[in-house]
């Protein structure tokens, strides 16, 4: 049995730590049909692409993870016709939110594949035959992943055996090293890409607005005030270590530049988020010192209700210390 090791913390806690906002957000995003679809018809090969029915496009609700590694793994499993003919596909994603590339990730997906193909014929006793499936890694770990993507590297067979190991690749998205102008799809997709790309690094910082200004791309304005609520959940949770302050600069230039529909969705937004108890953006600001005009220009608040909150806060740091 091995010693713990003192002092620091292992890369398997920190990944614990940290996994559940990008599978929180991944899973979120990736469920919306409109999003699946765009990243799908960006980052499929072609020659896939071409066979499919994306209009018959349908999400499982199905996770195919063990329950010990849905801290480093996240997952999604799209049902889609071929053109050929009334027979399906299956398209598997699967996210890694690991710090670094996992070498056994072709055995982790020949299992979940297993399950998936079980449970097809545990739904369809009467098939013939299996559908396939295209397994897609979706990777923003900060190494650039360099590791085989073919089943049998794993082994160091002798020559003859190869033809009794069962082999496969999957096809892989190393979104954080992935350039820019690479970046594609739906404005909803660029976002959430970009986020998941530089949001282990120092200069999502100076990424924000790049991230934020798709909001005024979106041409359903339903479901923003939503999105807004789990990208900056998200931000806020990364191992960025940003804070609600620092969102609040794109989010004003946002109500700016938006027009009044924008300017009415985001003001709801800080309203829900005042009524969720994130009222203390507006308290941390003012502990930075920031002028009453600056924090009513960027929350939309009157100076009248800043400085209510101001003596609130005053009020009750004289309770603490009584």
């Amino acid at each position: 049995m091995s010693k713990k090791k003192r002092g620091g913390k292992s890369k398997k806690s920190k990944d614990n730590q940290l996994s559940q906002p990008h599978a929180r957000t991944f899973t979120f995003f990736f469920k919306e049909k409109e999003t699946a679809i765009s990243m799908l018809k960006g980052y499929l090969p072609e020659k896939i692409k071409k066979k499919l029915d994306f209009k018959s496009l349908k999400i499982s609700k199905d996770s195919f993870i063990d329950k010990k590694l849905k801290n480093y793994f996240a997952d999604l499993l799209y049902e889609i016709k071929l053109k050929s003919g009334e027979k399906s596909a299956f398209i598997y994603i699967l996210f890694e939110h690991k710090y670094w590339p996992d070498r056994l990730i072709c055995l982790q997906l020949l299992k979940y594949m297993v399950r998936i193909w079980e449970l097809f014929l545990k739904q369809n006793e009467k098939a013939k035959s299996l559908p396939v499936i295209f397994p897609l890694v979706l990777y923003h770990g900060k190494p650039k992943w360099e590791l085989s993507k073919n089943f049998i590297s794993l082994f160091e067979a002798p020559e003859g055996f190869e033809f009794y190991i069962p082999d496969f690749s999957f096809d892989l998205r190393d979104v954080s090293h992935m350039p820019d102008e690479d970046i594609q799809g739906s404005p909803l997709l660029r976002m959430i890409l970009t986020t998941f790309k530089y949001v282990h690094r120092p200069e999502i910082r100076n990424k924000l607005w790049d991230i934020f200004k798709l909001f005024l791309e979106l041409s359903d304005k339903n479901n923003i005030s939503e999105y807004l609520e789990v990208l900056v959940s998200y931000l806020v949770n990364s191992p960025g270590k940003l804070t609600e302050e620092e969102l609040q600069e794109p989010v004003a230039r946002i109500i700016e530049e938006g027009g009044a529909d924008m300017q009415t969705i985001f003001e709801k937004w800080v309203e829900k988020g005042i009524d969720k108890g994130k009222w203390n953006v507006v308290m941390k600001m003012l502990r930075e010192g920031f002028p009453i005009d600056t924090i009513s220009k960027v929350t939309d608040f009157t100076a009248d209700q800043i400085n209510e909150f101001k003596e609130k806060m005053q009020d009750q740091q004289v309770n603490a210390a009584a």
